[in-house]
């Protein structure tokens, strides 16, 4: 058998990494929030390169449920075009809470008061905006979307991980984001770590990346995030055609009596 060889689409998504952590390290010196929006674009445009035509991205947006509840301001947005478009704009708007499958929250500086803000966040956007009572059809409990959290900076929590694991206390990290970074997807502190929350018999707390080189903590976070849109995405649509017309833009878009009537009584 011959040697392994990195690929090269493993050699470029690396690159890609890097480009990401370098585009905004050279934003130091702008206002504060030009360079939070410059970030959420490069995140945005990063995943841009792994998705397929039938999904689309927005950013510093809101998602709105049938009630006409409408969540917090979001950072990235990545939706189905299959299944119902963005209201007012293409990229800034409002989006069907049906259509969405993952939010991203992007951040400068994270740490491990940060991790528990967005896991308090996700909580409140699932339990509200999801919660299947705004639905005409009581079903938007199973079109809750991933959430993740993305930071470009550290405030000690990626020192915390590494004294950590160097006292050969790995567990007690993982046990932390089990119990504080729930309900998130995962968190990626660019070029220093990521967590995500796959369960099985040898990962019942996440997986934990480290950095390395490669970047591989970053492209773990990526790479996992994508995989579950492009699956959700899936179930979803089919659960969609198996099942009986549902009249969702009507819902969104015209003043009917009955549906005004129906979110009335509750």
């Amino acid at each position: 058998m011959g040697t392994y060889k990195r690929s090269p689409i493993q050699q470029h998504t690396s690159a890609i990494v890097k480009g990401l952590i370098e585009e905004s390290e050279a934003l130091k010196n702008l206002h504060s929030v030009v360079v939070g929006r410059l970030r959420e674009l490069f995140v945005s445009n990063f995943l841009s390169k792994f998705l397929i035509s039938q999904f689309g991205v927005g950013i510093g947006s809101v998602i709105i449920n049938q009630r006409g509840e409408q969540s917090r301001e979001i950072d990235i947005i990545i939706y189905d075009k299959r299944i119902l478009p963005p209201f007012i704009g293409e990229q800034v708007g409002a989006f069907p809470a049906e259509s969405v499958l993952a939010t991203i929250e992007v951040k400068g500086p994270i740490c491990r008061d940060t991790i528990k803000e967005f896991s308090k966040k996700a909580t409140e956007l699932y339990e509200g905006i999801y919660d299947p009572a705004s639905s005409i059809y009581q079903d938007l409990d199973s079109f809750k979307p991933l959430y993740g959290l993305v930071g470009f900076h550290d405030k000690g929590i990626y020192q915390w991980m590494v004294d950590k694991v160097k006292s050969k206390c790995r567990e007690d990290i993982l046990q932390w984001m089990a119990d504080n970074a729930r309900p998130l997807l995962g968190v990626c502190l660019l070029n220093k770590f990521s967590w995500v929350d796959v369960t099985h018999p040898k990962a019942p707390y996440g997986s934990l990346k480290l950095y390395d080189k490669n970047n591989e903590e970053t492209k773990a976070f990526i790479a996992v995030l994508l995989d579950n849109i492009r699956t959700r995405s899936q179930v979803r649509y089919l659960s969609l055609v198996g099942e009986k017309h549902k009249d969702w833009l009507s819902i969104y878009t015209r003043d009917q009596t009955g549906i005004r009537r129906h979110f009335e009584k509750q």
